[in-house]
């Protein structure tokens, strides 16, 4: 069985998908989901010429392009106990597909309700005005709800391989990238549309600030973290809180962004000297970029601390979680040796990235997190049918280690 297969087939183990009402359940679940996901990218086409397609499908080929060294940095933090890769192209591709296509039915819903109220309450009729309160009031919850979505499905169907909070970040952080991808295109193209000119730069300046290190994968990632933490503990209403408390958070952001982000940007175009009444294509994309980054700290920095602060606590979480739980494998799937660099290990510590000793930390650890969650359920390690597997990779790979050795 190919190494990814493998992988795929032990975050399985004790799935509800694994039994038949369950796996009907998931199955049906995602049918249904991909139906209005369908409906809602029909809704953003329908009106589009084929033309404009092309236009979509480079600008996002340019930000799968540009999103590519944020997805080699989480790959790089989840080097302790790494997910599936099959996994995690699907948390992207459920941020660009089933996220954006749920989010455009709702967020239209959301326009219309305002735009009527606006007009009944107030005698206003004006369509720019009902964009921004959308965009403050609407977009924020709505999106990062279809965000948020991905990562409980991942932790409700796939618990075995959801272990903390490290991977509530990253499952999110790479839905929020798939997002991020997708939104720029359909601007991109949305701004050919309006123009005749496809503003590549100018979008890009925007939601690309920091390589992507901003905004959907922002606050996807607080929201996932909500999630992670909710699988570390044992507390009840910490398990219900936890969510709920980094949904908020995200959307709080996403909100603020789209209001005091867009006023702010604004003010900062103009000290430059530039006249935003022009729109987006008159300012120089440096410009605009410089722009875009003074306001995302300003207005996202304690998100961001928030974020630091997390991958340093769960660092020290999963360490913890290793050096316990191998403590007793000294002399059975780990040396003396291996076990003194284990304690001894940085926070922020590389494993390696290639070879069999990099393959056969891996597998340590992944035994490591497998007794964890054995014990922490109540069963016992010693009995479990995934901790053998794993104990005998871990066997298989130091023979061939030592054969590889012996060869030289």
């Amino acid at each position: 069985m190919p190494a990814s297969a493998k992988l795929v087939a032990r975050a399985m183990v004790g799935s509800p998908i694994a039994r038949p009402f369950g796996g009907c359940l998931f199955v049906g679940g995602m049918l249904l989901l991909l139906g209005f996901a369908f409906l809602g990218h029909l809704a953003l086409w329908i009106l589009e010429p084929a033309a404009r397609i092309g236009i979509f499908l480079t600008a996002a080929l340019i930000g799968t392009v540009a999103s590519l060294p944020l997805l080699a940095l989480l790959r790089w933090l989840d080097r302790r106990e790494r997910e599936s890769l099959w996994l995690a192209i699907g948390a992207v591709v459920w941020g660009a597909v089933i996220s954006t296509g749920l989010s455009a039915i709702f967020n239209a819903l959301g326009f219309g309700f305002v735009a009527v109220s606006l007009e009944i309450v107030g005698g206003v009729d004006s369509e720019l005005i009902g964009q921004l309160l959308a965009a403050a009031l609407i977009a924020p919850p709505v999106e990062e709800a279809f965000k948020g979505l991905a990562v409980l499905v991942l932790f409700w169907f796939l618990r075995a391989e959801f272990d903390n909070v490290r991977d509530g970040i990253i499952y999110g952080a790479l839905v929020g990238i798939g997002f991020n991808i997708a939104e720029y295109a359909l601007y991109v193209m949305q701004g050919y549309a309006e123009t005749g000119v496809a503003p590549f730069a100018q979008q890009f300046a925007g939601r690309f600030v920091f390589l992507g290190f901003n905004g959907h994968m922002l606050w996807s990632a607080i929201c996932g973290a909500g999630v992670g933490f909710a699988r570390q503990s044992r507390e009840g209403c910490t398990r219900l809180g936890a969510p709920v408390a980094g949904y908020l958070a995200a959307t709080f952001g996403h909100a603020l962004n789209n209001s005091v982000g867009v006023f702010l940007l604004g003010i900062f175009v103009v000290l430059m000297g530039y006249d935003v009444e022009r729109g987006l294509e008159s300012i120089p994309p440096l410009a605009l970029w410089g722009a875009a980054a003074a306001m995302n700290i300003v207005v996202q920095g304690v998100l961001y601390i928030a974020l630091l602060v997390l991958l340093a606590l769960s660092s020290r979480w999963e360490r913890d979680v290793i050096r316990t739980y191998l403590a007793d494998e000294v002399g059975i799937s780990i040396t003396p040796e291996e076990y003194a660099a284990i304690v001894n290990d940085r926070m922020f510590g590389a494993l390696g990235n290639r070879g069999i000793p990099w393959r056969l930390a891996l597998a340590q650890n992944e035994l490591a997190f497998r007794k964890w969650h054995v014990a922490r359920e109540g069963g016992n390690p010693a009995t479990d049918s995934l901790v053998a597997a794993w104990r005998q990779d871990i066997a298989t790979l130091r023979d061939e280690w030592l054969r590889s050795r012996q060869t030289r």
